[in-house]
Formats: C-alpha cells, structure tokens, sequence
C-alpha cells in the first residue's frame, strides 16, 4: 500500500467540505429563490458568486477522480467499479464547474447518473476491508435514494417551487457518503497510517 493512496484516499474528505459551499452558496444571494433554483443556477448569478460555485464544483471533480485514483491502486481486482463509476462522477463534477446549465456539456449529458453505482460497487469491493454492516447498509440506501430521486425527476413529481431545496437536500448523503467512505477505509485499510 503506497503513501500516495493513502493520501489519494483521505482527500476524498474535500468533496464534503466543498460540497458545504455549493449547498449553502445561495442561501447569501441576494434575491436568490434558494428553495427553487437548483445549486447549477448559481453559476448563473453575479460573478463572485457564480466563480465562487464553478470552482467548488471543479474542485470537488477533482477530488472525486483523486480517491477513485486511490480506490482503483488498492482494488484487489484489475477492474473496479467502484474507481471507474467515482471517476466518471468527477468528470461530470468537473465539467458543470466549466460549462453552465445553458449547455448539455454541464454535467457531460447527465453523466452524474453514475452516481448511483458508486456507494454500492464501494461497499461491494471493501466489504471484505471494511467489514461492517453499518456502513454497507448506508451504502445501499443512498443507492436506493439516488435511483429514487432520479425516478422522481424523470417522472416529474418534483414540485418546481421546491426543486432547489430537495437537490440540496440530496446532496448532503450524497457527497456526505465520500467523506465517510474515505474515512472508513482509511480506518481499515491504513490504520498503519493513522498517525499521518
């Protein structure tokens, strides 16, 4: 186990931390409507804002692909999910911090749907690492709430009025779920490391 995954692995905790920004960014826009426009309008409003918003989200992209770079070197198989889904997550993290709403290229054409398969393939690959049933059944049911809340938008039951407090809402299991992913494996996997 290198130096590098470790710590590949442990800033997976900066996706939380940014992610506190981006949630909380319009709650200090003037004349923001916080409950209905969702986190990505923000990058539509007066520039400190707007820039403010566009880097967290690069920021947290970046992050993602680092811990998928650190999940994917300490794989027990050539293949992972879990770095592969956490990847393409980031990429689409990335790419709404460059390109707006106003383009198809915000998210790569909705490739965060990848989200659904990170918490789960994760729990799949450490189970014999981490070994704890807490944390797999927290792993299953924000897979469960990612396939829910996208079912949700596509059927259309999401009231407009509401639209921006329910992604917001959703956003604190989702990027909460690396930070306690990071620290769980960091827990079992580099408790040699602890000390760091």
């Amino acid at each position: 186990m290198s130096h590098l995954s470790y710590w590949l692995v442990k800033q997976g905790h900066i996706i939380w931390v940014a992610s506190i920004i981006n949630i909380g960014l319009g709650v200090v826009i003037p004349g923001f409507d916080f409950f209905s426009k969702s986190i990505s309008h923000v990058a539509l409003e007066s520039p400190i804002f707007a820039y403010t918003h566009r880097v967290a989200d690069i920021v947290i992209g970046l992050s993602m692909c680092g811990f998928s770079i650190g999940v994917y070197q300490i794989t027990q198989s050539r293949f992972s999910a879990a770095a592969l889904s956490s990847f393409l997550l980031g990429i689409s993290m990335i790419s709404a911090g460059i390109w707006t709403l106003e383009t198809p290229l915000h998210l790569l054409y909705n490739l965060s749907i990848f989200m659904i398969i990170v918490p789960m393939a994760f729990a799949l690959e450490f189970k014999n690492t981490i070994k704890s049933s807490v944390f797999e059944n927290f792993s299953v049911a924000v897979t469960v709430l990612h396939v829910f809340m996208f079912w949700l938008i596509y059927a259309g039951f999401i009231p407009q009025e509401l639209n921006g407090l329910i992604q917001r809402l959703w956003a604190i299991p989702t990027m909460g779920w690396f930070g306690v992913a990071a620290h769980m494996l960091i827990l079992h996997q580099f408790s040699h490391y602890k000390k760091v």
